[in-house]
């Protein structure tokens, strides 16, 4: 498959609010992607983001009285995953510096040309498919991320202490399995004793993190995760 084919179903976030450069840019980005949402403001970008499904967001850096990087910060607080593009008048050295931690995509100078943006989003396919390759479907809305031990529920990242991560491995590998007590006992004690008490609570805390339903139990047998 064509590394731009893999866009075809794919949702963009593009923040700009030089009319000119979105009209042109959004023309070319339609041709490839199944849809781009424009906006002018962070705020209109945040609640788009809370709102919808994003795979790649592309923002420029300054707006009138905003920054653009106030937006990407806040989405990387919670979603590491996502492809990002900025787009920059000028080569801003200290932006270049103070962004690194954001993990970038691509940085693209206006004018915009088109084989550097078709480059970029070259780029976002093949993170995209990374991305992909490392995230196991639990049910719909939810992935665990077996690299980075995350689960990611409809977009947002959860952070898990080292038990919860090794139960969902096990569920990632046994979803339509009955999950017994000496399969978590194996998977997420490992060497340690494990009471009654201990998985009893163990489970109680998944439940009260992601839903009563998560994981429910089949009396002396075990447990089954809520598909």
């Amino acid at each position: 498959m064509n590394t731009l084919e893999r866009l075809k179903d794919k949702t963009i976030l593009f923040l700009e609010d030089n009319a000119e450069l979105a009209v042109n840019a959004t023309s070319l980005l339609n041709i490839f992607v199944q849809k781009v949402h424009h906006v002018t403001t962070l705020a209109e970008a945040a609640l788009l983001f809370e709102k919808s499904h994003i795979d790649i967001i592309i923002s420029d850096i300054k707006l009138k009285n905003e920054n653009g990087l106030d937006f990407i910060r806040k989405i990387r607080s919670t979603n590491v995953q996502i492809p990002i593009l900025i787009i920059s008048g000028h080569k801003d050295e200290d932006f270049l510096l103070r962004s690194i931690p954001l993990g970038l995509t691509a940085y693209l100078l206006k004018p915009i040309k088109y084989d550097e943006l078709i480059q970029a989003l070259e780029q976002c396919s093949e993170k995209l498919g990374l991305n992909q390759m490392q995230k196991i479907e639990l049910k719909e809305g939810w992935y665990f991320d077996t690299e980075n031990k995350i689960l990611i529920k409809e977009g947002e990242n959860l952070s898990l202490n080292k038990k919860e991560s090794l139960l969902m491995e096990l569920i990632a590998h046994n979803r339509d399995r009955l999950i017994t007590k000496d399969m978590i006992q194996s998977a997420v004690w490992e060497f340690e004793d494990m009471s009654d008490s201990a998985l009893t609570n163990f489970i109680l805390r998944i439940r009260r993190r992601f839903g009563k339903t998560f994981i429910y139990t089949i009396p002396d047998l075990g447990y089954r995760f809520k598909l």
